[in-house]
């Protein structure tokens, strides 16, 4: 079975990297804004923007019976993890925390796909999934 997940970073750097990307398209629609006529210049850094949506929009997590492979945005990126060298399993809310015997790893899911992968990866590797939500509690009088 090989199933995939679409993933982001952390939210900051989710931020930064889609703010960054978002900056390249307003600049193209700038330089297209100030000539009347199609500009070279304006559909070259269009193409960057579009480059960049989909490096952006590339990052999954493909699961196969023994292992788990994390795409990055950089193409030359991938990190596979066996199920054996997991060590440790986080959720917490729409985030997924894995940790191994050198690294931990974070990333952000959509809510029903962090439910799937956390359950997926707790039958592989017969490991609890531990929440790391705190839940508020009235104060103690």
């Amino acid at each position: 079975m090989k199933r995939k997940f679409y993933w982001q970073p952390e939210a900051a750097t989710a931020i930064i990297y889609w703010s960054l990307t978002l900056i390249i398209l307003f600049y193209s629609l700038i330089l297209a804004l100030e000539n009347t006529r199609p500009y070279w210049k304006s559909n070259l850094v269009l193409a960057f923007f579009v480059l960049f949506v989909y490096l952006g929009s590339r990052r999954k997590v493909s699961l196969d019976d023994t292992q788990l492979t994390i795409r990055y945005a950089r193409i030359w990126k991938k990190r596979v993890i066996r199920y054996t060298e997991i060590e440790h399993l986080c959720n917490e809310g729409r985030m997924l925390k894995i940790s191994t015997s050198n690294e931990q790893w974070t990333a952000a899911f959509r809510k029903q796909d962090v439910s799937a992968l956390a359950e997926y990866l707790s039958d592989k590797t017969a490991l609890p999934i531990v929440s790391g939500v705190v839940e508020k509690r009235p104060p103690i009088d």
